[in-house]
């Protein structure tokens, strides 16, 4: 981003009383970049506004400049009062965030240290972390009591865009501390972190009593005790035997409403959590799950990664979203309504299929569905992923491996994956055929699934849709295995299928049958 200024950047008296006010060097706030200014006013509307910020030796404006490459891409301003505030135009990218090109970073030596301000940051550079970053505006707020984002999970654009434009660098550094305020803004933005990062490589920090930052372990305790906070730092428990101290604080699971209250009896989604879905053909329990896909993005904001290769997306099934979002047929919605619920659905549906990829010949293994699971949750930061069907992946047995082992590895690694990046994972599977051998058809259960008793021992849910009669839109939604109290009961609900619109419907006054 050009700058039109002449005047020298230095760090004038007022910047170095500003760092030394907060025990920081400003040696290495030279060595970042950082100098001072003053604000330039234009005039917008009839009123007086910041046009920008000129370097000025006596200026009060300390600046951090924004650089992605060697080039600056924007600018971070701080002046008097707390005012934090961004030249116009500036790209989201981290502060200092040239680091992440040191090879110590690829093999594991070093550490990349991220925090959630500026002067955090020059704290860990001073206490001899070199390799630390800033992310640009601070911690996000939380989503708002369970309601939908107040701006776009697209990473790409969104409140994590920094983490987008370093993806490439992010994917191939071995270890993270993160090292953000102890406040709630900081502890969602610790979980965003690692749910995009993987807990694997991430490591958290515990700050002495009364301190929310590294700057306040600073003032409070001197540089000593940054380094010791640092360097102590704990990996998130992954494996193996850990005392319950090692374990970072979490709130207790916190469950979601399914948009119908008497489904929520029997079944309550979490996250991160493994839902396994099965039934007859024709049952409904695609149509059923696409439902409960769009009652939780209408009432929480969640996107989703559909794995749908059965059906064409368009037509098929993009028109049955229409239904569903649209509430009616799609040939009585007119123009601006189809307009409507197509922005709908590209603003919380994305789809894995490898022919609009241009991949026609791509193996569909599970690999391959998780790391397109992957893009999609940095592209459009997914918080579920849904396959329907399992028998559509192809499925890499190893030679010696049963068929039961096999399911095991593969839901183990579909459910590590989920866990990982904080995702509501379904798996549609259809049962065996025996299910329905001699015309005697009946209500399969978790065991009935073609491959193993995998499919009811791995998950946190099992969930069985059954419609007993075709010709009778009544739908029974069976939950048969809930692993965690508090998230649902073993029972069964009965749902109306509204044929002119795909959404199940719930029924006047009934009550679950809770067993």
């Amino acid at each position: 981003m050009e700058n039109t200024s002449t005047a020298a950047r230095t760090l004038g008296p007022i910047g170095v009383a500003a760092m030394e006010k907060r025990g920081l060097s400003p040696e290495t706030a030279v060595q970042l970049g950082v100098f001072t200014g003053r604000f330039v006013y234009g005039e917008e509307d009839g009123r007086r506004v910041i046009d920008g910020v000129e370097p000025d030796e006596n200026g009060n404006v300390l600046v951090f400049p924004m650089e992605e490459h060697g080039v600056e891409v924007g600018q971070k301003w701080r002046g008097p009062n707390k005012f934090f505030m961004q030249q116009k135009g500036s790209k989201q990218v981290f502060i200092n965030g040239d680091v992440m090109s040191d090879p110590s970073l690829y093999d594991g030596s070093n550490a990349l240290t991220i925090v959630e301000g500026e002067p955090d940051m020059i704290s860990a550079i001073d206490a001899g972390f070199p390799l630390t970053v800033s992310v640009p505006s601070g911690a996000p707020n939380p989503p708002k009591e369970k309601g939908p984002a107040d701006e776009p999970t697209d990473d790409s654009s969104g409140k994590f865009e920094f983490m987008w434009h370093r993806r490439e660098e992010l994917k191939k550094i071995r270890r993270f501390i993160i090292a953000v305020d102890n406040d709630r803004n900081g502890q969602y933005l610790a979980e965003e972190l690692v749910r995009r990062l993987g807990a694997a490589r991430c490591s958290f920090v515990t700050y002495q009593e009364g301190c929310k930052d590294l700057n306040d372990v600073l003032m409070k305790h001197g540089l000593d005790a940054v380094r010791a906070v640092l360097a102590q730092a704990k990996p998130y428990p992954l494996k193996g035997i850990y005392l319950l101290s090692d374990y970072p604080d979490r709130p207790p699971i916190d469950v979601y409403s399914t948009g119908w209250k008497t489904v929520d009896e029997i079944y309550t989604p979490f996250l991160p959590s493994f839902t396994v879905v099965t039934g007859l053909p024709g049952s409904g329990k695609s149509t059923w799950l696409t439902n409960l896909c769009v009652n939780l993005s209408e009432q929480y904001g969640w996107k989703w990664g559909m794995f749908s290769p059965e059906m064409p997306i368009v037509p098929h099934y993009r028109d049955k979203l229409r239904r569903i979002v649209g509430r009616r047929p799609v040939e009585l919605m007119g123009r601006n309504e189809l307009a409507a619920a197509d922005y709908w659905i590209n603003q919380h549906f994305s789809f894995i299929d490898f022919d609009v990829a241009g991949e026609d010949d791509a193996d569909l293994t599970l690999e391959w569905v998780m790391d397109r699971a992957y893009d999609a949750l940095m592209r459009h930061g997914i918080r579920g992923l849904v396959i329907d069907p399992w028998n559509e992946i192809e499925h890499g047995k190893t030679r010696h491996e049963s068929t039961t082992e096999y399911c095991n590895r593969a839901l183990r690694m579909l459910i590590k994956f989920g866990r990982r990046h904080g995702l509501a994972t379904y798996v549609l599977a259809h049962p065996t055929k025996d299910v329905g051998k001699d015309g005697k058809a009946r209500v399969p259960t978790l065991y009935d699934i073609e491959g193993s008793a995998a499919f009811f021992n791995k998950p946190d849910f099992g969930i069985v849709i059954d419609r007993p009669d075709p010709n009778v839109d009544r739908t029974h939604v069976y939950s048969r295995k809930v692993r965690f109290e508090g998230t649902g009961n073993k029972g069964s609900v009965i749902l109306q299928f509204n044929r002119e619109n795909s959404r199940y419907e719930l029924l006047k006054a009934y009550q679950p049958e809770l067993v």
